[in-house]
């Protein structure tokens, strides 16, 4: 993975990125399931591990509308990898629904959640 160049698969369904030493995982499926949930975690385990230090690891969501139990297990497992590796972990393009799982499911306050791309491009600076 190299600096500012997204890295991503037709089978992957991420696309993995760095910003200013920030690790950028957007969600490409529309709806992450058991299947999707296996392809993201494999490429975005792959690109935590190989990041270097770094300051924050972003998971975007603007792509995608649903999350099956599995696609939310997915953000946990991400979130404690991220934290692992020395990253915040940070949540970003949530739709109202998937704002709303988040937070009934109680994940939400394992992440530090953006809701503008203001604020997004102020933490990733």
């Amino acid at each position: 993975m190299t600096q500012g160049i997204p890295e991503s698969s037709p089978k992957s369904f991420v696309t993995v990125s760095t910003k200013n030493k920030h690790t950028i995982a957007r969600f490409d499926a529309v709806s992450i399931g058991p299947r999707e949930a296996t392809a993201v975690a494999a490429t975005v385990a792959n690109a935590l591990s190989s990041a270097t230090k770094g300051k924050c690891f972003v998971i975007d969501l603007s792509r995608t509308n649903s999350l099956s139990s599995m696609g939310l297990g997915l953000c946990v497992d991400l979130r404690n990898r991220a934290v692992d590796a020395g990253l915040r972990p940070v949540l970003t393009g949530m739709n109202v629904h998937l704002a709303d799982l988040f937070q009934m499911m109680r994940v939400d306050r394992l992440f530090s959640i953006v809701t503008s791309t203001t604020e997004l491009e102020r933490l990733l600076l």
